[in-house]
C-alpha cells in the first residue's frame, strides 16, 4: 500500500446459489452471492477476508476459486445443511427484479466468529444478511475506518427496524432502485 500503510478489508455476507432469469437467458444454481461478487472483485486489488456460511453441498472447486484469487477463505466455514439459494428474475431495464424464492438454509442460523486475525480489519463490507448478523460484526472489529453495508427486499421489508438501527454505525448503504 502506498506510504506504508496497512488496510485490509472484510467481507461478511452471503455465498450463494442464485437461479436467475432474464429476458435474455437463464441460469441455475450459479455461484453467486453479494459476498462472493464483492470479495472477487476486490481481489483485483488486495487480498480480502472473506467470512461466509456455506452448506455440505458447496463445492471445492469453489473454494479453490476463492483461493486462487487471493482471498482469505479461513472465515468461510461450511455447516450441516444447504448453501444459501435466491432465485429471481431481471426486467427489461435490469435495475428491477422479483424475488421468486429465498432459502436461507445455512445462513439462517449463521452467528460469525470471525478468526482473531480479521477482526483488526479496517475496512468492512457487510454483505447481505440480515442486519442483527451485520451488526454482530460491528461488535467484532476493533476499530474499522470505513463500512458499507449491502441488504436486500428481504430484510428491508422483514427486519426494517434491525436494519434502521445498523444505518447509523455505517458508512454507506447499498440498494438498487427498486429497494430504494
Amino acid at each position: 500500500m502506498p506510504g506504508g500503510s496497512k488496510h485490509s478489508l472484510l467481507v461478511v455476507g452471503s455465498v450463494a446459489f442464485d437461479s436467475i432469469e432474464t429476458p435474455n437467458g437463464s441460469v441455475a444454481d450459479a455461484l453467486g452471492g453479494s459476498a462472493t461478487y464483492f470479495s472477487y472483485a476486490a481481489s483485483f486489488f488486495l487480498a480480502p477476508r472473506l467470512v461466509a456460511p456455506v452448506g455440505e453441498d458447496f463445492p471445492d472447486e469453489h473454494r479453490r476459486m476463492f483461493a486462487n484469487r487471493g482471498i482469505d477463505v479461513a472465515g468461510l466455514v461450511t455447516l450441516p445443511g444447504q448453501t444459501f439459494r435466491w432465485k429471481g428474475r431481471y426486467h427489461q431495464d435490469m435495475n428491477t427484479r422479483d424475488t421468486l424464492e429465498v432459502h436461507l438454509n445455512v445462513l439462517g442460523s449463521f452467528q460469525p466468529d470471525l478468526p482473531e486475525s480479521f477482526r483488526d480489519s479496517t475496512h468492512i463490507f457487510l454483505a447481505n444478511s440480515g442486519p442483527a448478523l451485520q451488526a454482530s460484526v460491528l461488535e467484532q472489529i476493533r476499530r474499522p475506518q470505513l463500512v458499507l453495508a449491502d441488504t436486500m427486499d428481504l430484510w428491508i421489508e422483514t427486519e426494517r427496524a434491525s436494519l434502521l438501527a445498523l444505518l447509523p454505525r455505517i458508512d454507506g448503504l447499498l440498494i438498487n432502485d427498486s429497494e430504494a
